[in-house]
């Protein structure tokens, strides 16, 4: 029982820290201080999940959900956070035209997460199912 306690401490801390990633990107956005964007949020990733922004592009899309849940510890609550934060990136990167398929890439994989919580997910959200629709729109 000990031990299931443990597992949920760590996965509540988890979901903490994707809040204040969140937050903080929430927070920069609207100050207009897109270039530090990625740069905080990467950095933030890497040293409070131990997520790092290229692993996390790199990984099959379709085994993306799996290793999240395997590897990280993911739960719904924290997928959909992380999805989030994927998201801004990749709108921040899309805004500024860099020409590298970085956005199209993240928005793939938000796409996935955000698939992956309506299927499993017993209660249907309007916000996630909006999202979907944004990002199947932009990526066609």
């Amino acid at each position: 029982m000990e031990k299931r306690d443990f597992l949920m401490d760590q996965i509540e801390l988890l979901g903490q820290a994707l809040a204040n990633i969140l937050s903080k990107l929430y927070r920069l956005n609207n100050q207009g201080r897109h270039p530090e964007t990625i740069e905080m949020v990467s950095q933030s990733l890497k040293t409070e999940l131990d997520l790092d922004l290229a692993e996390l592009s790199s990984i099959p899309t379709d085994d993306f959900i799996r290793t999240l849940q395997v590897n990280k510890k993911l739960n719904h609550a924290n997928l959909e956070r992380l999805a989030d934060i994927l998201m801004l990136i990749a709108d921040d990167l899309n805004l500024r035209k860099t020409g590298n398929n970085q956005d199209l890439n993240l928005y793939n994989k938000c796409l996935s997460i955000y698939n992956y919580l309506n299927n499993s997910d017993l209660t249907y959200s309007f916000e996630r199912q909006s999202k979907i629709e944004r990002i199947e729109s932009m990526l066609s």
